[in-house]
């Protein structure tokens, strides 16, 4: 529980109220002196789940470059509180915003995520070649093997969540975390492939799991979102990872293993439909990642760092969201 103490002039005084009225909240009302200025005061009690976006509310109804206009608010124990049973049921439609401990959590948890060691590399290492061997024999157990070992999840949470958080830092972070893991992915698979190829272990003509991998469209673009979103889903709703990382890897890790592959025996259109497929799906998986957590309402619980998290995230869905038009229009003229 929180209460909040709101000060306003005559001016500024029924947008105050309208923003209370949104949450239907209980608040005493009077009027003190300012100087010589008559002044609203207001005070309020609001549940924890609510008080980010009331505060939110309330400075976009007061000016507060003016002296005599100010809002504080305090956390305070059950005891010191007032009853709110009228206003709690109308709130009950926002009691799935995140706690603090919560939001806590989730940081530390990027932290932690935003970065991959030699462990996640040599896992990494070891999924391209499972996938190699499936791809060049057209076994699907040994692919879904191979994403069952992937670490690709975990730079890809880490992203969205320090991106929600406003984590500049931790943001390219984790996008060099990614990338690290696709190029320890297709340099695994090239000298894999050179390996195998001196050995006459790789078919002349691709297979049909190579081809799958080279395939492009609209579709995979779209389906890369969902995964995206859906993968950050199942890790925030503590679905175990592993389910989400399944799904998640089964984007990244077979198309970046068939560039290597491609390269090394010169298949030149399956080289570049699983570079554009590859490339669809890291963009499609990072803008579904993101706007899960902003759908879902993960932010910062500090009003002035949840604004300014806020902004960077629209902006990085912006260019995410043009990178994804993009694709699907080289799509559409080729």
């Amino acid at each position: 529980m929180f209460r909040v103490e709101v000060y306003c002039g005559k001016e500024e005084y029924e947008k105050v109220l309208n923003a209370l009225n949104k949450w239907d909240l209980l608040f005493y009302s009077s009027k003190v002196l300012f100087g010589e200025e008559d002044v609203y005061k207001l005070e309020i009690y609001a549940p924890d789940y609510v008080i980010n976006e009331l505060v939110n509310d309330l400075v976009g109804s007061i000016d507060l470059r003016k002296g005599k206009n100010s809002i504080v608010w305090e956390k305070i124990s059950a005891g010191k509180s007032i009853k709110y049973q009228t206003s709690k049921k109308s709130l009950e439609k926002y009691s799935s915003t995140w706690s603090k401990e919560t939001i806590e959590k989730l940081t530390e948890d990027a932290a932690s995520k935003a970065k991959v060691g030699p462990i996640e590399l040599t896992l990494g290492a070891v999924a391209s070649i499972i996938a190699l061997i499936g791809l060049v024999n057209d076994n699907i157990v040994l692919i879904i093997s191979a994403m069952l070992l992937s670490p690709i999840l975990s730079p890809l949470y880490g992203f969205s969540i320090n991106v929600i958080m406003g984590k500049k830092k931790w943001v390219f972070s984790s996008l060099y975390s990614i990338l690290k893991l696709l190029i320890t992915i297709f340099l695994t698979s090239t000298l894999m492939s050179l390996v195998l190829k001196a050995f006459s272990l790789i078919p002349v003509e691709p297979t049909g799991e190579i081809l799958a991998r080279a395939n492009t469209g609209i579709i995979f673009i779209l389906m890369a979102v969902l995964l995206g979103y859906a993968g950050v889903v199942a890790i925030v709703s503590k679905i175990p990872e592993i389910l989400a990382g399944i799904a998640i890897a089964a984007a990244l890790v077979p198309p970046t293993t068939v560039i290597g592959v491609s390269l090394v025996m010169g298949w030149r259109e399956v080289l570049l439909g699983s570079l554009t497929l590859t490339l669809e799906n890291v963009v499609g998986l990072l803008t579904g990642s993101i706007l899960a957590l902003y759908i879902l309402n993960v932010s910062p619980r500090s009003y002035y760092e949840k604004r300014a998290a806020r902004m960077y995230t629209k902006r990085t869905i912006a260019v995410l969201l043009i990178l994804v038009f993009m694709l699907i229009l080289i799509e559409v003229v080729s």
